[in-house]
């Protein structure tokens, strides 16, 4: 199992849950694709229509950033916990 921690904004695509369990999945790309079949609607959040993170969305493998693990195809494992926080901006 891998925990996904989604961020405030997000949260009210899943149900008002901020921590999700799912089965571990071989990359980010997968576990967003597990997230998005749970939760409809959820990945389109965090992907586009071209499986690419979106540019506004920053994604951690436990505390490491995916864009520097390999971005959607970083690995996930058994254990590992996904940071899911996209960007805030305001004025």
């Amino acid at each position: 199992m891998i925990r996904v921690q989604l961020s405030g904004q997000l949260k009210e695509w899943s149900r008002g849950l901020s921590l999700v369990e799912l089965d571990s999945g071989p990359d980010v790309l997968s576990v967003v694709r597990a997230l998005d079949a749970r939760f409809p609607g959820l990945g389109g959040r965090i992907i586009d229509d071209q499986e690419r993170i979106r540019p506004h969305v920053n994604v951690f493998v436990n505390s490491e950033n995916s864009k520097e693990l390999g971005k959607e195809r970083a690995q996930v494992n058994d254990g590992d916990t996904v940071h899911i926080l996209p960007a805030v901006s305001g004025g």
